[in-house]
């Protein structure tokens, strides 16, 4: 092989092809426990088959970038499915970042491969390593950070294994799982050199790794003492994207006529302390803009505190929020709306975590979009403190998170360091798919799993209001319930729990992603200066 080839596809294309699949079969909506520790263990033994110098260097390079072109497309895809009915972007949108994350894992394996041969560390430390930091890498890019289902993510389906993301995050959870794939790895390969006696030591040390973390999180889930922090109701109205992005004012009258029917039954009949709608319920400005003689929503804020005079609630909704930046022009924001019974809104909360090119195109003035509406040109938000909500159980607050800020585990981790009691989070995922069966991708599924390592972390229950599902609640243990089907039209109550807990988490933030970043620029600088060694110790 020769040229791009030769750079893309590895000379054994087969270890790295079944990693991709296994790791794509840990995500939901698959969601198997075994994948997540033991997808990368094909991926790591042909990796330590590889040859010490430049020849094994660029296997290595190609192995990666092949093992994430797999891995990446599968997990994915729904980039390409989910914005091909809006725009031609949608290429772009699916071809740039898989080709970036591909690149990433080429790079995580050049430097494993560089470490072993040089400094010969042991992979069960080396490959952790890198992994964490390309995973920290890709979630703190300017602009299009995009921390979308880490592998400490794929166990979310399981939440009483991973309660240790109390302690060390999303990912030092990845930090654990790839620790646990390189042992076994190792443990293979000392059975295939050296007959059992091989496998013993690694067999001995991946005992351990896995009891500790699995032990603390069951002894944690009958340990932690749960308590109410707010009744909530929750209203999913089922605005199909077509008719939002056809006539917004025709969107926000079929939602809110949506919403007055499913609260109906609450009136009079549930006591309430907040009542939660989705993203862009509302997808029209709220307020004046009058540089553009632009007088606002007034019948929407009007029916929205009528609302919750009726249900004595506070009301959070979303819709479109506006700078006037004078002469005509003005500045857009999605925001969450506050409004409570008998005041003025008492708060208005900006998304800080943009989509890029949906919401705002990255690297490029926001002016360039000035003729496309709203869209590609979305103001930046900024952190705020809690919302607080009167309530029988005192003044609980909350934080709000709005559709993709649930990937974001900093923003959560602010909200509980400002006092908060428990996360709401709005959105719209009729972007990831249809009615029918089969144009459902696989985003509709993963996206909801983020809040239970949200809630984990954090040690909060979350509320979550989908336009068209899912809708739910997680509890800080990470267990989901009241989960509504898609594209139905529901609504429900109940509790939002919490504890009265600051996690090591909250307190000290991610501290396995940033140590395993200076601990992969250490060991590459000090492996570069380095001697190319003859063989690799296992261990």
């Amino acid at each position: 092989m020769s040229g791009w080839r030769d750079r893309v596809l590895p000379a054994r294309p087969i270890p790295a092809s079944l990693s991709g699949i296994l790791m794509a079969l840990a995500f939901p909506p698959f969601h198997m426990a075994i994948p997540s520790f033991v997808a990368l263990v094909p991926l790591i033994v042909w990796l330590e088959d590889l040859p010490a110098g430049s020849d094994g260097a660029r296997q290595a390079r190609a192995g990666g970038f092949f093992f994430g072109l797999i891995y990446f497309t599968l997990v994915f895809y729904w980039l390409l499915v989910a914005l091909i009915f809006y725009t031609w972007l949608a290429v772009l949108a699916f071809l740039v970042p898989i080709l970036v994350m591909a690149w990433f894992a080429s790079l995580t394996l050049w430097g494993v491969h560089t470490v072993r041969t040089r400094l010969r560390w042991p992979v069960w430390f080396v490959l952790p390593v890198f992994w964490v930091a390309q995973e920290w890498l890709r979630s703190h890019l300017p602009d299009v950070a995009f921390p979308w289902m880490q592998l400490g993510d794929s166990l979310t389906g399981h939440p009483q294994l991973i309660g240790a993301a109390d302690l060390v995050g999303s990912r030092g959870l990845s930090l654990w799982l790839a620790a646990v794939n390189a042992l076994i790895a190792i443990g293979l390969l000392g059975v295939r050199e050296r007959g059992f006696r091989g496998g013993l030591e690694p067999a001995i040390a991946l005992a351990l790794v896995i009891g500790a973390p699995v032990g603390y999180s069951l002894a944690r889930w009958d340990d932690i003492e749960l308590r109410p922090a707010a009744r909530v109701g929750v209203i999913q109205p089922n605005v199909p994207e077509h008719i939002k992005l056809d006539d917004p004012w025709v969107a926000a009258d079929t939602a809110i006529r949506a919403a007055t029917n499913l609260a109906a039954p609450w009136e009079g009949m549930e006591e309430l302390d907040l009542v939660v709608m989705p993203e862009t319920m509302a997808p029209v400005y709220l307020e004046p803009i009058p540089s553009l003689e632009y007088p606002g929503g007034g019948q929407i804020d009007e029916w929205a505190t009528d609302l919750g005079r009726r249900l004595e609630a506070d009301v959070l909704m979303g819709a479109l929020g506006a700078r006037d930046l004078g002469e005509g022009r003005h500045e857009p924001f999605n925001s969450a709306f506050h409004y409570r019974p008998g005041f003025e809104r008492p708060s208005r909360y900006d998304k800080r975590f943009l989509v890029p090119m949906v919401e705002r195109v990255p690297f490029l003035p926001p002016e360039w979009f000035a003729g496309m509406a709203f869209m590609g040109r979305f103001g930046v938000g900024r952190f705020v403190e809690p919302s607080q909500v009167e309530s029988a159980l005192g003044r609980p607050s909350f934080g709000i998170m709005i559709c993709y800020e649930s990937i974001f585990s900093p923003l959560a981790r602010h909200y509980r360091r400002s006092g908060a009691d428990f996360l709401v989070n709005i959105t719209n995922d009729s972007w990831f798919g249809r009615d029918a069966w089969w144009s459902r991708s696989s985003a509709l599924f993963q996206h909801p799993a983020h809040l239970v390592m949200r809630a984990i972390e954090t040690r909060m229950g979350v509320a979550r209001s989908g336009n068209t599902g899912v809708s739910e609640i997680v509890d800080p243990l990470g267990r989901v319930s009241q989960a509504t089907n898609l594209f139905e039209p529901a609504a429900f109550v109940a509790d939002v729990m919490t504890t009265d807990e600051e996690t090591l988490y909250v307190r000290y933030g991610d501290v396995a992603g940033l140590g395993s970043v200076i601990a992969a620029v250490l060991a590459l600088g000090a492996s570069l200066l380095g001697t190319t060694a003859t063989r690799k110790p296992r261990v």
